[in-house]
């Protein structure tokens, strides 16, 4: 009995040697994760997430280990972060968090493998690796954002989408650049914590310099000059706005506006709305994504009357339905003209949302999963639309619809002009008030630094407020509890100075590029010649 009891105790601490600190490692850096991803309140967690498991991976574990850990652990974290979307498909939810984490398995199998291989080796090699590591993360979340299901949600660099000075190298390189500096600088703090713990103690330095460690003051760098264009840009930050627009903002909070009993009310929390903010004589007034009941090219006539009756012109997001075919546009409405010819339609629908992508598209059923409108067709160009203002300018607007905003590639292809102004028309009600409008706006922030243009966003639940082109949150719609999430409307004075078009909007995903030679040497070094030795 004694041998048995002494055989099971034996068998438990193994189990939790080897599992036990996997779980926790991997459970506490994704917990980590969470609490810097909006609308958590902690994104200076981001700088440390990775330290749980880079202290494990100098223990080697066994690669079944690290990725069954990963995977489980990174599972409970998409759950938690896009959980919202069970409102609308339960099923969706878990295939999307198990897509999302499974993109994330190949980081960790390599970070495991390359870091208990290579983290007592010089500071060259460790410097390789910490740039190929770095990089593959940037690749990893780029490919999120391609194929018809791709799904670039909660990107490392929105967890800053509150600290805008550490985003001020975002109009060079993209949003990308602020994944890559906090995954560099996780790493640098790892190596720095087993030189204190490990490196020094097993080669004992023979003078103060070899004592010294330059990750350490190599990742300091790399922040400082995250930081830099604050100092440098003095100029930029003197400028005097050049260019204003008051924008009425409506915020009805619409749900199942397209249910026979909900379409009167819908209409008639449209029209108040509206006629309020007409009373304070803005150059234009926005209706969130999908907002009238019915296709408004079939039903235009109570628009019309509406905005003629103000005088003032409407951009509405809504349904336009030609024959057989559906559009999620964006359209305007003058009041002398009426429904304007010209109208924007969403470029990048959703899957399984608004329509069912290819191949699934051929499995007998499946077409019953779209929404209430039904399949939907995807616009192919974009469409602008011009807004005079009482200041004697013509402000240019630019329009997204619903997770636009979401995919760097769309909003770069964007034509800029010194008076342009993105405009998100979005609906979050579908998925509750659990943190899916502060996820969604934090995307918007990255890409008003990407393109240079302030961003407008209009939400039927919320978030809806403008941010400027340096990434800062101006104006933010709230109720007097200080949510976003409320039944009302609002009149924002938005006003910017126009500056160049960015180097990331001119150049596109060169950063990108240069993060793939990375991973490429990187693999070379560290897998083709895995005996290499790089010392300095």
């Amino acid at each position: 009995m004694r041998s048995f009891y002494h055989a099971y105790r034996l068998d438990f601490m193994l189990f939790m040697k080897v599992w036990g600190v996997g779980f926790f490692s991997c459970g506490l850096s994704f917990w980590f994760l969470y609490l810097s991803q909006p609308p958590g309140d902690f994104p200076e967690a981001a700088y440390f997430f990775l330290l749980p498991v880079l202290i494990w991976f100098n223990c080697n574990p066994k690669p079944k280990v690290v990725l069954t850990t990963v995977f489980i652990s990174g599972f409970i974290y998409h759950i938690g972060l896009i959980g919202w979307i069970r409102h609308v498909t339960l099923p969706g939810m878990i295939l999307a968090s198990i897509i999302i984490t499974s993109y994330l398995l190949p980081w960790y199998f390599l970070c495991a493998r390359w870091i208990s291989r290579n983290a007592n080796a010089g500071f060259a090699a460790r410097l390789s690796l910490i740039l190929a590591l770095s990089s593959l993360w940037v690749m990893i979340e780029w490919g999120r954002s391609l194929f018809s299901l791709g799904f670039p949600w909660c990107p490392l660099s929105v967890t800053q989408w509150e600290r805008p000075a550490i985003l001020q190298l975002v109009p060079l390189a993209g949003g990308w650049v602020v994944s890559f500096f906090l995954v560099f600088f996780n790493l640098c703090v790892g190596s720095y914590l087993h030189h204190l713990l490990i490196r020094r103690r097993r080669n004992p330095p023979n003078g103060y310099f070899s004592s010294l460690c330059p990750d350490f003051y190599l990742c300091m760098a790399f922040f400082l000059l995250m930081l830099s264009p604050l100092f440098l840009d003095k100029a930029g930050q003197l400028l005097s706005y050049k260019t204003r627009i008051r924008v009425g903002v409506c915020q009805p909070y619409l749900k199942n506006k397209w249910a026979p009993e909900n379409i009167a009310s819908s209409k008639r929390a449209l029209i108040e709305q509206t006629k309020i903010l007409a009373s304070l004589n803005p150059d234009l007034i926005v209706w969130p994504e999908a907002s009238t009941p019915y296709p408004v090219n079939l039903d235009r006539a109570w628009v019309e009357n509406l905005c003629h009756e103000i005088g003032i012109p409407i951009l509405a997001g809504a349904i336009i339905r030609e024959e057989e075919t559906s559009y999620n546009a964006v359209v305007k409405v003058e009041p002398e003209s009426g429904l304007r010819k010209e109208w924007y339609s969403k470029q990048i629908l959703v899957p399984f949302g608004e329509y069912v992508p290819f191949p699934f598209s051929y499995i007998p059923g499946l077409t019953r999963l779209v929404g209430p409108v039904g399949t939907f067709t995807a616009g192919k160009v974009f469409q602008s639309f011009s807004v005079a203002t009482d200041h004697n300018t013509s402000v240019k607007i630019l329009p997204l619809v619903c997770y636009e905003d979401i995919f760097p590639g769309l909003a770069g292809k964007m034509e800029y002009s010194p008076n342009s102004l993105i405009f998100v028309t979005t609906n979050d009600a579908w998925f509750a008030e659990e943190g899916c409008a502060e996820q969604h706006a934090a995307h918007s922030v990255i890409r008003a630094l990407e393109t240079g243009m302030p961003i407008l966003r209009c939400g039927n639940a919320g978030w809806s407020g403008w941010i400027s082109p340096r990434g800062v949150i101006r104006e933010v719609m709230r109720d007097k509890e200080g949510s976003v999430y409320f039944k009302g409307a609002s009149v924002l004075e938005i006003e910017w100075s126009a500056g160049d078009v960015t180097f990331f909007a001119r150049n596109g995903n060169y950063f990108v590029a240069l993060c793939l030679i990375f991973v490429i040497l990187g693999w070379y070094v560290f897998e083709l010649r895995p005996k290499i030795s790089i010392t300095i």
